[in-house]
């Protein structure tokens, strides 16, 4: 690998604290895709607030769904994962960018998705992250459930008695 390629690798992993088997591959072919690459997800993911219609949280859960309706690399789940967290997701708003992709991609895709919740939970991700944020929303999605109250009865309200007696139908209406 050139030195170039090795400068945009130190570059990504700067950025995202790690990097993938298709950052290497674009380093050793050709640095300035890599370089445009980068500068690209960069852009769109970090860049500036200023004239952005989503805020970082909604853009990584947005990159979930994506992630989860084309079956896309559990490296690429796990870190739209942590990164949705740190910005404030629930693991309940994680699970449903989730589950939204399952409407047009189906439950398998949406079941590959939850595999990669499991890894991640149990800190038997794919990528070397610092994944305290995935364990404290656990523990506060598990407290919240903890404290939620049953949900009213959802019965029909029984009919106050009469003393009428029943009508009988007509021989019309049978």
């Amino acid at each position: 690998m050139s030195p170039e390629g090795k400068k945009e690798l130190d570059k990504i992993r700067k950025v995202r604290g790690y990097t993938l088997p298709v950052h290497d591959t674009l380093a050793d072919l050709n640095p300035e895709f890599l370089r445009r690459y980068g500068d690209l997800a960069s852009h769109v993911l970090f860049g500036p607030p200023e004239g952005r219609a989503l805020d970082l949280k909604t853009r990584f859960l947005v990159l979930i769904g994506v992630t989860t309706a084309v079956k896309g690399d559990p490296e690429g789940m796990e870190w739209s994962v942590v990164r949705a967290l740190k910005a404030g997701a629930t693991w309940d708003e994680v699970r449903e960018a989730a589950f939204m992709a399952a409407l047009p991609a189906g439950i398998p895709a949406f079941e590959k998705a939850c595999l990669t919740f499991n890894l991640l939970q149990k800190n038997k991700g794919m990528v070397a992250q610092d994944v305290s944020v995935v364990k404290a929303a656990r523990k506060s999605a598990s407290q919240r459930a903890a404290v939620k109250k049953p949900a009213p009865s959802r019965s029909a309200p029984k009919k106050p008695a009469t003393n009428k007696p029943a009508r009988k139908k007509s021989a019309a209406a049978l």
